[in-house]
Parts: C-alpha cells; sequence; structure tokens
C-alpha cells in the first residue's frame, strides 16, 4: 500500500448505515398479554434507561430481592420490545407487574403506560451524537439531521402527539403516565411516590427510597463505568449529564418547530 493510500485509508468517512426505525408500532400483538403488564415508553434518548433502573429496584425491593437492577442487568426484570417482540419479562408478585420498555408510536394495546419525555433540544442533541458514533450520520452535518425522518424533529412531535393528543379519546381506557425526565432526575422520589399512588402499588418505604437510591446518578454512572471496563465495545455514554451543549441556531429551530408540543409539556 503507498503512503497515499494509507492517508486516504485514515481518513475514511463514515459507513452509511440506515437508522433502524425502533419507534415504529409492534408488528404483532402481543402474543401473551396480561392485565398486570404495564410499559414504559419513550421516543429514543429520553433517558428510559434511568427509569427503568429505578422502577425494577423498587419492585425487588418490594418483592424481597436481594438483587438489585444495575445498567447491565435491568433487562433481566424489563424486556426492551425493541429487541424481542414475544419475550416476557419478569413477572412480580407485590404488585402484581410486569414491565416492558419500548419506543413504539402509540398502540392501543399498551393499556398501562409511564411515558417519558425530555425537553426536545436534548433529545435531538442525544440522538445526534449516538447516530454519528454509530455511523448513521456525518458529524459536519448537524442542521440537516434536524430532518432526519426516523431521529429528527418531525418525528419526536409524531411521538408525542400520538401519545398525548391523537389518542386522547382512549385516556378511560388506555392508561397513561406522564413523566419528565427533568423533574425525574430533579426529584425522583416524589416522581415515583405519584407513580406509586396513582396506580395503587402501595410499595414499602424502603422500595421506594432504596431505589431512589440505587438509581442515583452517581450510581447509574458507576454502573456504566462497570460496564464499560467489563465490555470493549461499549463506547457510548447513556448516564449522561442533564444537559447539552448545541449550537444558538440549533436550539433556536428546535424551540420554534415544537412551540405547541412545549407548551403541551408544560416546558
Amino acid at each position: 500500500m503507498t503512503q497515499e493510500s494509507q492517508d486516504q485509508s485514515a481518513v475514511t468517512p463514515l459507513r452509511k448505515q440506515s437508522a433502524p426505525n425502533v419507534t415504529k408500532q409492534l408488528t404483532h400483538l402481543r402474543s401473551d398479554p396480561s392485565s398486570t403488564d404495564f410499559y414504559i415508553c419513550e421516543f429514543p434518548k429520553s433517558g428510559v434507561t434511568f427509569l427503568t433502573v429505578l422502577i425494577a429496584n423498587a419492585l425487588l425491593i418490594a418483592n424481597g430481592y436481594s438483587a438489585r437492577a444495575t445498567f447491565a442487568s435491568v433487562r433481566n426484570y424489563i424486556v426492551d420490545l425493541c429487541i424481542g417482540e414475544h419475550v416476557a419479562s419478569h413477572a412480580f408478585q407485590n404488585p402484581p407487574l410486569r414491565f416492558y420498555k419500548i419506543h413504539s408510536v402509540f398502540s392501543p394495546q399498551f393499556i398501562h403506560s409511564l411515558y417519558l419525555v425530555r425537553h426536545p433540544v436534548d433529545v435531538m442533541a442525544s440522538n445526534l451524537r449516538y447516530a454519528i458514533g454509530r455511523g448513521w450520520w456525518q458529524p459536519d452535518n448537524s442542521d440537516d439531521f434536524l430532518s432526519h425522518p426516523i431521529l429528527g424533529i418531525e418525528a419526536w412531535k409524531r411521538h408525542v402527539q400520538g401519545w398525548l393528543v391523537d389518542n386522547s379519546f382512549a385516556s378511560d381506557v388506555i392508561f397513561v403516565h406522564l413523566l419528565r425526565y427533568e423533574d425525574l432526575v430533579s426529584d425522583s422520589e416524589r416522581e415515583l411516590r405519584n407513580i406509586d399512588v396513582n396506580f395503587g402499588w402501595h410499595l414499602p418505604e424502603a422500595a421506594i427510597t432504596g431505589a431512589v437510591e440505587a438509581a442515583s446518578r452517581e450510581n447509574m454512572r458507576n454502573q456504566e463505568s462497570m460496564y464499560r471496563q467489563h465490555n470493549p465495545n461499549h463506547k457510548f455514554e447513556f448516564v449522561s449529564s442533564l444537559g447539552s451543549e448545541v449550537a444558538p441556531n440549533f436550539r433556536e429551530r428546535v424551540i420554534a418547530s415544537c412551540a405547541e408540543e412545549l407548551n403541551l409539556l408544560g416546558y
């Protein structure tokens, strides 16, 4: 190989790959649905890992388990339906619940759902970083990313509108508990207590306080660091800082495009 060839290979651009559409509706009805099934739903990069660890640990403690859900083990207890649509989650006995994680647009089969939202500026910035890391997007083209058909602004808006506006007529049949990621981070205990009261679980005090401690941002960062040490393929940072540093025009475009949704969500 010539020196010129070596130099060219060293700056080869990222491979063009297609981002998977994880927000698409599930292709089949759940094969073994239960009235005790709950779904944790979000548009990608809205903070679902944190929420699943919090919920899983609350249920583990309430049911007397010594095991704890971590960054690396939470799917033992809350299955990601984007990976396997027909895998059953762990069934807890008290309260009787099974939890599933999903990025899907609204579906009437999600009878009980925790719908997690995050400020769209942070969602778009996080998705952009992830897409670059995965080789789905070139790092020098951030403005056009906001028009990405799967990960961009309009996709986020459709997701929120589908869950909270287009199907609002079903609110007395499909029970949706809305959470904002920022509120969850600032006061996890309050938000967990609100979920507990809303759905009548009556979690013991130790389950609530223990879950909050196990899912603290410091513990979550340490858990992800441990996972990264033992898996050299884990290059990303899921437990990141609350806000995102973005260019002013990037932020302004997102906010201008999402004015209706921001008002709906109380931002």
